[in-house]
């Protein structure tokens, strides 16, 4: 289990260094890549029909709550109280 908390943790601070400097240049652009993102992986998470497997379980999870973090350091930013942008 200690790997599976280690390799979530990286998963999500690796995500949030990755849109760093995005953040920083633009943060309404990268809310819009982010959110498309977002509803690409929750729709993959709900069809998990063959089964990903709890590596594969912990992988996604750590991507969406990666992504969420960056979603709301966006949301932050602009000054939004709103959970979803259209």
């Amino acid at each position: 289990m200690d790997f599976l908390y280690a390799k979530h943790d990286e998963i999500v601070e690796n995500l949030f260094l990755f849109f760093r400097d995005q953040l920083e240049r633009d943060p309404h652009a990268t809310l819009k890549q982010v959110e498309q993102e977002l509803n690409a992986l929750y729709i993959r998470y709900g069809n998990d029909w063959t089964g990903r497997g709890i590596i594969g379980d912990n992988t996604q999870q750590a991507t969406i709550a990666g992504l969420e973090a960056v979603r709301a350091e966006c949301l932050a930013r602009l000054g939004h109280r709103s959970t979803r942008l259209s």
